[in-house]
């Protein structure tokens, strides 16, 4: 499609947003793929549960999978659950959604994972605030922003990990150092109880992967330990929890529990109650929230040593970190510590403790949503 007529589908858009009669009292104007089961939707429903008295509106730009998370969103604020116009109506849906978004004395705009909304940025006024979301490298928003990233006020990214990643990212394609002054880290949270659950004391080691079949978390390698720790002989029980349908090879199914999607919040956790170790095997992640979410309830983190994980978890001490490239040294190395962990309860205890301690300490409290309102509520406008 020209240019010419992209403007022109723009501006007769524009022309239609300006003059719907709804209006967002609140201003707040947030930008979602899918409300579907996920840890980064989870996130997402959190950071609008920050403003849920001002009931902002939340577009969801893909088609989800499950309606999980799509009450909660919609306890908080007003959606919209239309992908089919803003991809097939693009770009006059663009139009029509920055005349809406103009229309409001000071909006605040904010986007995670949604190529609709990088697309939209440039046809916003200037005196609209406008953030986004980066949970980790290497889904393709990183490059999808490159376009606009003189028109982001703020990048918020999960760790400092994850903002070196990005900074590394700049200097390769020659983004301005002007522009490393935005980016700003707000770490996860999620909810830790006041103290420890208790943890079965006898039989079997029970260990638990909570992700979606994807090629980055390396489902199968999970599965395959399982298959070698039966194969040994070891007392460990295996209990992965997602739609891992076609991730797993088939030798290796046996050999776990297979639970598929839970969307009840209480059975989720009741699981990472009953569970002494939470594995991670991603190839790469910004920090999980299964992570967080386990270690909230007393699981001992073993985990390939990627992303932000490296920063909150230390080797031994509140939880094991795994080698991250070879395939069969992560199932070695894992093997290995889930044997150790197994026939060693004191320290299994040990790092079972460090690793609630550390959720308590780091991972819950009303610090994510005063961070999330300073940086959408402030009366800053765009750099440009």
């Amino acid at each position: 499609m020209c240019l010419t007529v992209i403007r022109l589908l723009v501006s007769l858009g524009r022309l239609v947003g300006s003059l719907l009669p709804c209006r967002n009292p609140s201003g707040l104007f947030f930008f979602f793929p899918f409300y579907h089961t996920g840890g980064a939707e989870k996130v997402h429903s959190d950071i609008v549960t920050c403003f849920g008295e001002e009931r902002p509106w939340v577009f969801f730009a893909k088609r989800s999978k499950d309606t999980t998370l799509l009450e909660r969103f919609r306890a908080q604020a007003r959606c919209f659950d239309i992908p089919w116009l803003l991809k097939y109506g693009y770009p006059f849906s663009a139009g029509v959604l920055a005349g809406m978004i103009s229309r409001h004395p000071s909006p605040k705009v904010f986007g995670c994972n949604s190529l609709f909304y990088y697309l939209l940025l440039p046809h916003l006024p200037k005196q609209v605030q406008t953030v986004d979301l980066l949970h980790a490298l290497g889904g393709g928003a990183e490059r999808f922003a490159l376009p606009v990233l003189e028109r982001l006020d703020w990048r918020v990214v999960i760790s400092t990990a994850v903002r070196n990643e990005l900074l590394a990212f700049y200097r390769i394609e020659g983004v301005e150092r002007a522009l490393d002054s935005r980016i700003t880290v707000i770490a996860n949270r999620v909810e830790v109880p006041a103290t420890m659950p208790e943890k079965p004391s006898c039989g079997p080691l029970q260990v638990l992967f909570v992700g979606r079949g994807s090629e980055e978390k390396r489902a199968c390698l999970i599965a395959q330990a399982a298959r070698s720790c039966r194969e040994r002989g070891l007392d460990i029980e295996f209990t992965l929890v997602g739609d891992l349908d076609g991730w797993l090879h088939e030798e290796d199914r046996p050999s776990c529990t297979l639970t598929g999607l839970i969307s009840s919040e209480s059975a989720l956790t009741e699981l990472y109650r009953q569970s002494h170790l939470i594995l991670i095997s991603s190839s790469r992640e910004g920090f999980p929230l299964t992570l967080m979410e386990g270690m909230a309830q007393g699981c001992v983190p073993v985990c390939t040593a990627v992303g932000g994980i490296p920063e909150h978890i230390r080797h031994m001490e509140n939880g094991w970190l795994l080698p991250t490239k070879d395939d069969d040294a992560v199932v070695t190395a894992l093997c290995s510590a889930l044997k150790q962990l197994s026939q060693d309860r004191s320290l299994l205890e040990r790092l079972s403790v460090a690793a609630f301690d550390y959720a308590l300490r780091h991972f819950g409290g009303g610090r994510f949503c005063e961070e999330y309102r300073n940086i959408l509520k402030s009366n800053q406008g765009s750099f440009s």
